[in-house]
């Protein structure tokens, strides 16, 4: 078996894990980061990048070679129902699309190129309190750190064996998501998706439709699980909402991989407990619907790393708590009332029509849906 020693412990190597991870090795620190995932990965994820990460990348010191990825931007947002209606949004600021496949390699290269230890293909599988630090355990090896932070996502087996509380609440929320091109004779279809999100909103679910590097078109949806029980996925999206229907008949898959996750917690989790650090999706998630997902765990692993590199350790977990609740809490509670709400077409038709004639109020929506 083989044993590793660290100050600091990342569990997950997604962009909360390895933004955090690079932030602290940076300073110097001697951090391991470990993940059941080898690189380059694929997920399910809207693969939008809300404005507010140009500023974390930029405190993190890779701004620059983030944008040689060449993602897509995006500077606008288009929300349309079933019926056709359909609401413009100018967003605060350039938003870009990448996908997870880049992102994620792009940051787990920046904290080894700070001096982390990423160690893929390791899978956690208990964590002990002993000599005070922490013992994790996998398959073939261990370590003990002094600290050890939670960054695997927004649910895992490892949150089973913790016995945390969200674990036990059922979600009825699936989602799908595949890369896709546009089609050779649907060359008119291009203008109105360059630089836009489109999110499609029906009965029980969304989909977004945006451009990631490369002219690639990721096509993600969530919905109720109903929706699709004895169905596919593309009949259900192709014969439901016409507008969406209409988008994808512009589209040609990139290729066969569908990939799909069940069981999405919308719930308020805990931010620490029993010496542990939860941070990203693994400390909460906002709901896609907001778009400030990936953005959220990035931003919330360069706040986490400046509290682990200021504060004394006994005061870690209550500081790290307070800060969440203070920067997150409010609009986790938000995004998810909006997604209950959108996607019941009584609320919908009837909000499109309003906000069409108050941009005011759709602008304080997006600004209170993120950082």
């Amino acid at each position: 078996m083989s044993t590793l020693d660290a100050e600091f412990l990342i569990v997950g190597a997604g962009p909360a894990g390895a933004t955090l991870a690079a932030a602290l090795a940076e300073r110097g620190r001697e951090v391991v980061a470990l993940d059941r995932d080898t690189f380059p990965r694929n997920k399910v994820c809207g693969e939008f990048l809300s404005p507010e990460v140009e500023d974390c990348l930029r405190r993190l010191g890779c701004l620059e070679r983030f944008h040689d990825l060449s993602p897509s931007t995006m500077t606008r947002a288009r929300l349309t129902s079933a019926s056709g209606r359909t609401l413009h949004l100018d967003l605060p600021a350039t938003a870009y699309g990448l996908t997870r496949r880049s992102l994620d390699a792009f940051l787990v290269d920046e904290a080894r190129h700070r001096g982390a230890v990423v160690r893929e293909g390791t899978d956690v599988r208990s964590l002990e309190k002993v000599n005070g630090g922490v013992r994790a355990s996998w398959p073939g090896g261990e370590i003990l750190a002094s600290r050890v932070i939670l960054a695997h996502g927004r649910r895992s087996r490892l949150d089973r064996r913790l016995n945390r509380p969200y674990f036990s609440r059922r979600s009825p929320y699936v989602a799908f998501k595949q890369h896709f091109r546009l089609r050779d004779d649907a060359s008119d279809a291009l203008p109105s998706l360059r630089h836009t999100v489109e999110l499609h909103i029906f009965e029980g679910g969304y989909c977004g439709v945006s451009f990631a590097e490369d002219q690639i078109v990721n096509v993600c949806t969530m919905l109720h699980e109903d929706l699709v029980k004895g169905r596919e996925i593309w009949d259900v999206l192709g014969r439901g909402a016409a507008p969406l229907a209409h988008r994808l008949r512009s589209l040609r898959p990139v290729d066969d991989e569908l990939l799909a996750i069940a069981q999405i917690p919308l719930a308020l989790k805990e931010r620490g407990r029993d010496g542990l650090l939860f941070v990203g999706d693994a400390a909460s998630m906002i709901a896609p619907l907001a778009g400030d997902g990936q953005a959220m765990a990035i931003e919330s692993a360069l706040s986490l790393a400046s509290l682990l590199l200021s504060s004394r350790d006994d005061d870690l977990e209550s500081l790290w708590r307070r800060r969440w609740r203070r920067r997150y809490e409010a609009r986790i509670r938000l995004g998810r009332l909006l997604q209950e709400a959108m996607i019941r077409p009584a609320v919908t038709e009837p909000a499109l029509i309003a906000l069409n004639h108050m941009p005011r109020v759709t602008d304080a929506l997006v600004r209170l849906t993120r950082g």
